[in-house]
């Protein structure tokens, strides 16, 4: 085989890696094992992509080539969510009969040591609800910086507060906190009669490779949401991807529809994440005044994520109706 021949060969043969790669991240939906593959949905594609293009250049160019594709492409798949971070400043226009509220997760990492970076990006958000993940006991001093924007906290003190804490602007008619010895956690607070009494979960699920853990704890949370009266939202670190069998598992299993798509990790070093592993989840009746956006980089190992929903009123929707658990 010539030199030619061979780089061809090269390109195919990566080319079929990459499909393989596709198709086994398919099949996690029947095998959930496989799951971690479905995470790199996007990189697979961009492989393809490069080494597709570099199949048709000239033999000296073809591995220059391949290579740069592949690193513009992750370069560009980084860059795409912070692109966002601005538009959350512009006001959307809230249609009558609806109620905006802003709610905002972020897994402030915990050994970031930019607390007041974080605090900032709070105050640019200006989110009405706040839930943050991997506070520990560093988190004291942001939470005594947060006290003063936000009235209420889930929970106030305890160890589940140095793991997840849910700030908000308007009072809770009723809470929840779970602390399973498994690991999982779960903070649930709901809204009072002027938002329906809307449901607020926040969660943190276990990383890959612990891919029956998270489907465990995954089934966990959708057991507590289904339980729930009214509308819910859901925020957290899923640690999983738009792409992955386990965030589909978590939608089939509450109806509930994902709001959030672009990459929030990790955001260190060069600050170009590239998996969407932070999200929101909305009922049915619910709506965006603007799509869901990633926050700025604030010391953490990712970016948070923010959306601006639209809670219909009493006269609009039947998300009035139902008594509070």
């Amino acid at each position: 085989m010539n030199k030619r021949g061979f780089g061809k060969a090269v390109c195919l043969g990566g080319i079929a890696v990459a499909v393989a790669g596709l198709a086994v991240g398919f099949f996690s939906r029947y095998w959930i094992e496989l799951d971690v593959f479905s995470h790199l949905t996007l990189h697979f594609v961009i492989a393809i992509l490069a080494l597709a293009i570099a199949y048709f250049t000239p033999k000296s160019l073809q591995l220059a080539v391949a290579l740069l594709v592949m690193a513009a492409g992750m370069i560009a798949l980084g860059s795409w969510g912070k692109l966002s971070a601005d538009q959350f400043q512009v006001e959307a226009r809230t249609p009558v009969g609806e109620r905006a509220l802003r709610v905002m997760h972020f897994n402030i990492w915990g050994r970031n040591q930019s607390l007041d970076d974080v605090a900032s990006e709070v105050a640019r958000l200006d989110p009405d609800i706040l839930f943050l993940t991997e506070v520990r006991k560093r988190g004291q001093r942001l939470t005594a910086m947060l006290d003063r924007r936000f009235a209420y906290r889930l929970p106030e003190k305890g160890r589940l507060a140095r793991s997840l804490t849910m700030y908000s602007k308007y009072p809770f008619s009723a809470s929840q906190r779970l602390r399973r010895g498994d690991g999982l956690s779960i903070v649930r607070g709901t809204l009072g009669a002027d938002w329906q009494y809307l449901n607020i979960v926040g969660t943190h699920l276990s990383r890959p490779p612990d891919i029956q853990d998270q489907e465990r704890e995954i089934l966990t949370v959708a057991k507590l949401v289904k339980a729930l009266s009214g509308a819910s939202v859901v925020v957290g670190d899923f640690n999983a991807t738009p792409h992955s069998a386990m965030l589909e598992l978590f939608q089939s299993h509450t109806g509930l529809r994902r709001v959030t798509f672009l990459p929030t990790w990790p955001a260190l070093g060069l600050n170009l994440p590239q998996f969407a592993i932070d999200h929101i989840f909305i009922s049915d009746g619910l709506s965006l005044a603007m799509p869901a956006i990633v926050g700025r980089y604030a010391g953490s190992d990712h970016l948070p994520v923010a959306a601006s929903i639209l809670v219909p009123q009493c006269d609009t929707e039947r998300l009035c109706t139902g008594d509070v658990k």
